[in-house]
């Protein structure tokens, strides 16, 4: 008896070290690399006074800039292909507040690359982008204040690509990855239209762009998604949501033509499905406006335990779109998919 019992327990020992540790899901791989430290640590340094705004052609944007460039490669991301660095560099005509013509300006997006995992599919790119600019320094009715931090935005959305990016170094989808942070936004989506019109890959392989902008949010029960129901990526996003215990919702303001007036619309118009990923709000009022371009939007002033779950979706969304066998498309009739036809071929 006394050999028997010895035989079993070498047994279950040998059975224990051989047997594979299970595999990580989705959602595990997910909360595996995003923390709100993480989140917090960004925005705060992004919406700094010492920024003074991030505005595009300043000193204190190539500051962000270089954090954003150092902060994927210190993730492991792959530089620009075309530069051998993280940046786009590009001369911008900006105009001032009057229209008149300004003198030209250099500023640069960040640019990152993750390969895909499977030997089809990675030749198919998600784009996670965001535009890290803001409004800069201006007079204000606050007392003290004129430095617009832009924490909400875009310094969130700018944490939600980084997010993605550390997770997708570290846990590959199916599909690639082009991470791009935008400078210009707030000067008329000027990053953006550069990049869609000088692509440091080929366009067509770009099958869908995951936006995040905000303005605000006045409720953190959601995630408002502008053009949710405009691609056939909208359940991946709503499961995401789900998963960490939000809502996901489409725009409810469509009097602000909100989809158009983001970096997303420049990849939308070439044919790439393009929705924003968004803080929670169900209406374009409240602390939405209280904190849209002015200069109270401050790091200090953000619920992090929201954002921990808002980021968390979006990085869970991303690997769902990521790992779809199906390629995401625009749904049918959508003003978009002519356009898109014509670029994917099909």
């Amino acid at each position: 008896m006394k050999q028997l019992s010895l035989a079993i327990l070498a047994l279950t020992i040998f059975s224990c070290k051989t047997q594979a540790p299970p595999e990580l899901t989705d959602k595990d791989k997910t909360e595996a690399t995003v923390s709100k430290s993480d989140i917090e640590g960004h925005i705060y340094f992004l919406a700094d006074d010492l920024l003074k705004g991030r505005e595009t052609g300043t000193p204190e944007n190539k500051i962000a800039a270089s954090y954003l460039a150092n902060t994927l490669k210190s993730y492991g991301v792959k530089p620009n292909p075309k530069t051998g660095d993280y940046y786009q560099r590009m001369t911008l005509e900006i105009r001032s507040r009057r229209g008149e013509p300004a003198k030209s300006v250099e500023s640069q997006n960040v640019i990152g690359i993750v390969e895909g995992t499977d030997p089809v599919l990675k030749n198919e790119y998600i784009i996670y982008s965001a535009h890290y600019d803001h409004v800069g320094v201006h007079k204000s009715n606050v007392p003290n204040d004129s430095i617009f931090n832009g924490a909400r935005d875009n310094a969130v959305g700018t944490t939600t690509v980084l997010s993605m990016a550390k997770n997708l170094a570290k846990h590959p989808t199916k599909r690639s990855a082009l991470f791009i942070l935008f400078t210009g936004e707030e000067k008329g989506l000027l990053g953006s239209r550069y990049y869609a019109e000088n692509p440091v890959l080929p366009l067509k392989q770009m099958v869908y762009c995951f936006n995040s902008d905000n303005a605000g949010y006045n409720d953190t029960s959601v995630a408002t998604i502008v053009g949710l129901e405009r691609t056939t990526a909208g359940q991946h996003i709503k499961d995401a949501a789900t998963a960490f215990g939000l809502t996901a919702i489409d725009d409810p303001a469509g009097e602000q033509g909100l989809f158009d007036r983001s970096d997303n619309v420049s990849f939308a118009r070439k044919g790439i499905p393009a929705p924003t990923y968004s803080l929670g709000f169900t209406s374009f009022s409240g602390d939405v406006t209280k904190y849209y371009h002015q200069p109270g939007d401050e790091a200090h002033t953000l619920d992090y335990d929201y954002l921990l779950k808002f980021f968390s979706s979006y990085v869970l969304a991303g690997r769902k779109i990521g790992n779809d066998p199906k390629t995401p498309v625009w749904v049918e009739g959508d003003k978009y998919e002519p356009v898109s036809k014509e670029l994917y071929n099909n």
